[in-house]
């Protein structure tokens, strides 16, 4: 169970950390310059067809694919809201349909009904739950779904947010009749707010190391959150030292990942799914169970790696020889048991004769790999840091080397870079990187060197 989430901020983003008795499961990160859409709604404005897809615009800059099946879904309801980020060149993901979700409820302004998560198996909480939802409905109007977390929760505190939904729509809906599409209606909760709704128990730390973000999460738990409320803290030291979750998010960069009863997995992303080969380390001429044993041990590697490292879509794992059926059913069984406590949706959907298994793991944040890294120009060129992760780590090492006493200190950078580093919060800064300066508490001089490679850059503190 998660008991510790880290939230570390500057002005170039946010990483964060999910902390499971003391070992990090889950890395996430999202940049200030290309912010996630996730949970916007909008007021969209019809644009084309293409085949069965049709388009819709949410901002002047902007437009979505929206996923609802019927020709009026947009003229019936205009009303849109982002389910999916855009990844890759493909256009976000809109619905007609949209849904207020809190730690307890999800409200459906245009459904009907109420409904309990699967996920609550007492016959007797989930009648209880399910005649609340009826309820809820009737008082408020839509559909609502009582979720997992509500197991554990007061009556009130559901009615609560529940009512808070509503009163959430309303204000939607006043905003839409004074605007004209495409607009921007109401914005989701950004990725630290989205961990604390979807992931935290209610005895579970957070921890940031930016005073702006503190006073966020106190203001976002005190009103969706509240059995939280109280456990969100200051930390001025390295944030991501803790754990080793510096080390451990620098390992889930690379592509291969050793076992520990020897052999490795190397992870292969594409643009159309994630191979995932397992070498097992066993010498060819082994028997078939010390296969089999080697495989299963293999598929908790494999399940830590694709949480840990937040890999979505469609996830191909290649097994060696598992050419029994009863083979491959423990192979199955093995990998929905290490999968069982991942909070994204997923499916292990089989595995072939020849040892393929299929896993389906829904897009929801942008994978490690991508939110950190990009494919560098030219065929077969592997991949470079991101201009924003590499601003994201020098401002964490400026921070440090700040609250540490540091005052006369210099940035050597390579020139493209230190342009960059100009941009704070995706806005091109003032002169002489004053909001940098300015976020920092002390002035801190960047110096171009035109001999540094794009992602090389120092600190001289004199």
């Amino acid at each position: 169970m998660i008991d510790e989430l880290l939230v570390s901020a500057t002005p170039y983003g946010v990483r964060t950390a999910l902390i499971d008795g003391g070992e990090v499961v889950a890395f996430n990160a999202a940049s200030s310059n290309t912010p996630s859409l996730l949970g916007n709604i909008y007021l969209a404005a019809p644009e084309r067809r293409g085949g069965a897809a049709r388009f819709v615009a949410i901002s002047k800059e902007q437009n979505a694919l929206l996923q609802d099946t019927g020709a009026d879904a947009v003229a019936d309801n205009p009303i849109g809201q982002v389910t999916r980020a855009g990844w890759a060149g493909k256009a976000p993901r809109v619905t007609a349909q949209p849904a207020l979700a809190g730690r307890y409820t999800v409200f459906f302004p245009l459904g009907t009904g109420g409904s309990v998560a699967r996920r609550i198996e007492s016959a007797e909480k989930r009648d209880q739950l399910l005649a609340l939802a009826g309820d809820l409905s009737e008082t408020h109007g839509g559909g609502t779904t009582i979720r997992s977390a509500a197991e554990g929760a007061d009556e009130a505190s559901i009615r609560a947010e529940a009512k808070r939904h509503h009163r959430h729509w309303q204000q939607i809906l006043a905003a839409a009749a004074e605007v004209e599409a495409p607009a921007s209606l109401a914005r989701g909760p950004d990725l630290a707010e989205r961990l604390i709704r979807d992931t935290l128990p209610p005895g579970a730390r957070i921890v940031t190391d930016d005073k702006d973000m503190l006073a966020r999460l106190s203001a976002y738990t005190a009103e969706w959150a509240p059995e939280l409320d109280n456990r969100v803290e200051l930390s001025d030291d390295a944030l991501f030292e803790r754990h080793d979750a510096a080390g451990a998010m620098a390992l889930a960069l690379q592509p291969e990942v050793p076992l520990d009863g020897g052999g490795r997995l190397t992870i292969e992303p594409t643009v159309a799914l994630t191979a995932i080969d397992i070498d097992c380390g066993v010498r060819p001429g082994a028997k078939r169970n010390a296969f089999l044993a080697a495989s299963l041990e293999a598929t908790g590697a494999a399940a830590r790696e694709i949480q840990r490292r937040n890999i979505a879509g469609l996830i191909v794992i290649d097994f060696p020889r598992p050419d029994r059926a009863d083979a491959r059913q423990a192979l199955i069984a093995e990998m929905q048991k290490r999968m069982k406590g991942d909070t994204v949706a997923h499916k292990v959907v089989g595995i072939t004769e020849s040892g393929l298994m299929e896993i389906t793991r829904r897009r929801g944040e942008t994978p490690l790999l991508d939110a950190l890294t990009e494919v560098r120009p030219g065929a077969y060129a592997g991949r470079r840091p991101r201009f924003d992760a590499l601003a994201f780590d020098i401002a964490s090492e400026l921070r440090f080397r700040v609250r540490a006493g540091a005052r006369n200190i210099t940035l050597l950078a390579a020139p493209a870079l230190a342009r960059y580093l100009n941009r704070v919060n995706g806005e091109a800064g003032g002169a002489d990187y004053a909001a940098l300066n300015t976020w920092l508490g002390a002035d801190i001089s960047v110096q171009e060197e035109q001999e540094l490679r794009r992602e090389n850059w120092a600190i001289e503190v004199e």
